[in-house]
C-alpha cells in the first residue's frame, strides 16, 4: 500500500523530470524549401539561431541547386570546417536535406546559381534571430 509520502514522493520525481527534460538539448529547426522555376520558397523566413535543417525538394522540371550564403553575396556559400553550405544537382522531383548551423543573427539567403537562375530571381532572403 502506497502512504501519502510515496505517493508525493514519486509525484515530485515525476514533475522535476519532466521539467529537466524540458531543458534538454533541442533537435535543428527545421525547414521546408520548394525549388521551382524560377522561385525559392520557404515554410519560416525567420529562424533562431542554431542547428538548422533544411528540406529541400524540387518541384520543377529542371535541375536546380541551392546555396546558404550572407545576404547581398553572389554565390559565396558559407562555410565552415571544409565544408560549404551548398547542395549541388537536385533533379526534379528530388528532396534532399542540408544541415546547417549558424550561430549568428543576421541577414542570410538561398540561392540557385545555375546559369540564368539567379538573374531570374532564385534568390531568398530570411533571417536568423537571436536564440
Amino acid at each position: 500500500m502506497l502512504t501519502r509520502k510515496s505517493v508525493t514522493s514519486v509525484m515530485l520525481f515525476v514533475v522535476l523530470a519532466t521539467a529537466l527534460a524540458a531543458c534538454g538539448p533541442k533537435g535543428p529547426t527545421s525547414v521546408d524549401v520548394t525549388l521551382t522555376e524560377y522561385t525559392i520558397e520557404m515554410s519560416k523566413i525567420s529562424v533562431p539561431a542554431g542547428q538548422l535543417k533544411f528540406n529541400i525538394t524540387n518541384t520543377g522540371s529542371i535541375v536546380h541547386e541551392l546555396v546558404l550564403e550572407p545576404a547581398g553575396a553572389v554565390d559565396s556559400p558559407l562555410e565552415a570546417n571544409g565544408t560549404v553550405a551548398e547542395v549541388e544537382d537536385i533533379e526534379p522531383g528530388a528532396t534532399v536535406t542540408l544541415e546547417w548551423t549558424i550561430d549568428t543573427p543576421g541577414e542570410y539567403q538561398l540561392t540557385c546559381h545555375l546559369p540564368g537562375h539567379y538573374e531570374n530571381g532564385m534568390v531568398l532572403p530570411f533571417t536568423v534571430t537571436a536564440k
